[in-house]
């Protein structure tokens, strides 16, 4: 049975969808381009869901046979105890010499000792493989990936090292999709000997060092060659010990150089092999003096070494070399997935609020600055005081359409402070008063009241004035100034005095047709100083000869 694994698809949904609310609803970047951002958003998620759904559904169809293997393999394991026990991968040379266990089966699984070994036949999908194996052990990735080298099997070292700068970028890819650094190790098996010890179990020992944390010196690799040594001195009448003690330091410095060099080197492109191991065996191939090793050894001693015949198979796995591997912290990727998902939304929420702060400190100072600028402007600038009255009320119709139908997401989360501006607001508008209503005018013609030159009202004038009367009789408690104006023809002071009797002549009669009492009314000559058209004209002169009857209200009255 096979679990679920990790919801990616899942968790970019809810990504996506909680992206969108906040996008929309609290707009925390504003309202520019939204529409083009929530695409941009839509696009970058269905491509994310399109790839992974194409990588696990590749990764499955290239990996299913494997699959099918680990299955059928362990098929008597219980579901939770193949999560806990060591998956490794192995990959290199020689692999059908250890896995295969009788002629004609090819087996990609073998179940040993406390570890499931995985057969991978080419480095190149190492990737795919552990991302497969990833799903299978419900999230969890393998814990190791085993190079198995066989130096015999290389016509050279150049040769090897090119199989390994390929088996460390394969081990790169594979670390970065599962998104975690897998642990390296590297199985030399090399006959380092024809002579046959005592004990035929004792050529199928392993010689290793590993540790849980990666290798970062040779300190581990000169253990391995003391206890070889010392081994050949508790065994002094042994040939084969100290033949085998003399090989065993020789294949350990040619693997540092040629092979773990190679893997670990940090000038090269793809990034090093985190090695935690590293173990030989005197068990492999058929090899003779033309070999990769045996050339290593005739360099350093000018002696050629005899030729062998190959380990029978099966060779064993190295088993003693991951029992020091590092053990991971197993965690269900639903939990995992779940606290994820407590993190995007964490997030969201720190957008939501992150916006709703923004914009509550946008809306405060718009009302403030609303505020200020209607309080600047003096009352006899009324136009202008209107024109920021208007803003000031739109700004406490908002407040008050918040208050009864809510405040909007982008404002809310407990960050909403525009109630504690309406009083502010309603005052400033009660405090606003409209400009007294400009004054009543009505102007008359003097050449249809008065004669040429004359101050004495003509016969029947008094038609004209009735119109004045009713006007005067309309609007009570007003003052009344009467004025009078001439054209520049004669001289200024004649003009004054002319004007001036005109509208004292007019004032009586108003008075006597009124009954309004004479403190009503004012009187005011102006001469020809206020013309309202050119006096270069007959027309032009005919406007300027006037008077005009003026209604202003009487503030005396309206102070008490």
């Amino acid at each position: 049975m096979q679990r679920l694994g990790y919801p990616a698809r899942v968790m970019i949904v809810l990504a996506t969808l909680l992206a969108l609310c906040v996008h929309w609803f609290v707009q925390p970047f504003g309202k520019e381009w939204i529409w083009l951002s929530t695409v941009g958003v839509l696009i970058v998620a269905a491509s994310l869901i399109v790839w992974r759904t194409r990588q696990l559904s590749r990764a499955r169809r290239r990996s299913a046979h494997i699959l099918n293997a680990l299955g059928a393999a362990t098929v008597d394991i219980p579901l939770n105890l193949r999560t806990r026990m060591p998956l490794v991968l192995v990959t290199g040379d020689a692999l059908a010499t250890l896995f295969d266990r009788s002629a004609g089966e090819k087996r990609l699984v073998f179940i040993g000792d406390g570890a499931i070994w995985l057969r991978v036949d080419r480095p190149q999908d190492l990737p795919e493989i552990a991302l497969a194996t990833r799903q299978w052990r419900d999230g969890q990735p393998p814990d190791g990936v085993v190079l198995s080298v066989a130096p015999a099997l290389h016509a050279d070292a150049d040769a090897l090292a090119q199989r390994l700068r390929v088996a460390r970028q394969s081990l790169a890819d594979a670390s970065r999709i599962v998104s975690a650094r897998l642990p390296g190790y590297v199985a030399v098996y090399q006959r380092l000997t024809s002579l046959a010890p005592r004990d035929a179990n004792v050529a199928r020992e392993w010689h290793c060092a590993s540790a849980s944390a990666p290798l970062v010196d040779a300190e581990r690799f000169e253990a391995v060659i003391r206890n070889a040594e010392d081994n050949a001195c508790r065994h002094a009448d042994s040939r084969y010990a100290s033949v085998h003690a003399a090989a065993l330091a020789s294949i350990v410095g040619w693997t540092q150089r040629v092979v773990i060099d190679t893997l670990t080197d940090s000038r090269q492109p793809a990034s090093p092999w985190a090695l935690h191991g590293a173990g030989w065996i005197d068990c492999g191939p058929a090899s003779d003096a033309a070999k990769p090793w045996e050339l290593h050894v005739q360099t350093q001693t000018r002696i050629a070494p005899a030729s062998v015949d190959a380990t029978p198979a099966p060779w064993p796995l190295p088993q003693q070399l991951i029992a020091s591997m590092p053990r991971r912290i197993v965690t269900s990727p639903r939990m995992a997935a779940f606290a994820h998902a407590i993190g995007i939304v964490a997030l969201a929420a720190g957008a939501a609020f992150l916006g709703a702060g923004r914009h509550n400190a946008q809306l405060l100072e718009r009302i403030k600055t609303h505020l200020d600028r209607y309080a600047s402007i003096a009352p006899d600038h009324d136009a202008a005081r209107r024109d920021a009255l208007q803003a000031v009320v739109a700004d406490r119709d908002e407040l008050d359409r918040y208050n009864r139908t809510g405040v909007p997401l982008r404002l809310s989360f407990g960050l909403y402070h525009g109630a504690q501006l309406s009083p502010a607001l309603n005052a400033a508008i009660a405090s606003y008063q409209p400009p007294p209503p400009p004054p009543t005018v009505v102007t008359l013609d003097s050449m249809s009241l008065f004669d040429s030159g004359k101050t004495e009202l003509k016969p029947g004038s008094t038609r004209a004035l009735v119109a004045a009367v009713e006007l005067i009789k309309a609007h009570p408690g007003k003052r009344i100034i009467v004025a009078g104006h001439t054209d520049d023809v004669g001289s200024a002071a004649a003009n004054l005095l002319l004007s001036n009797a005109r509208a004292a002549a007019l004032r009586d009669w108003l008075i006597d047709a009124s009954g309004i009492p004479a403190t009503q009314f004012a009187v005011q000559g102006y001469g020809d100083t206020r013309p309202i058209a050119a006096n270069d004209t007959p027309s032009g002169r005919a406007k300027n000869r006037r008077v005009e009857i003026t209604l202003v209200p009487d503030t005396t009255n309206n102070a008490n």
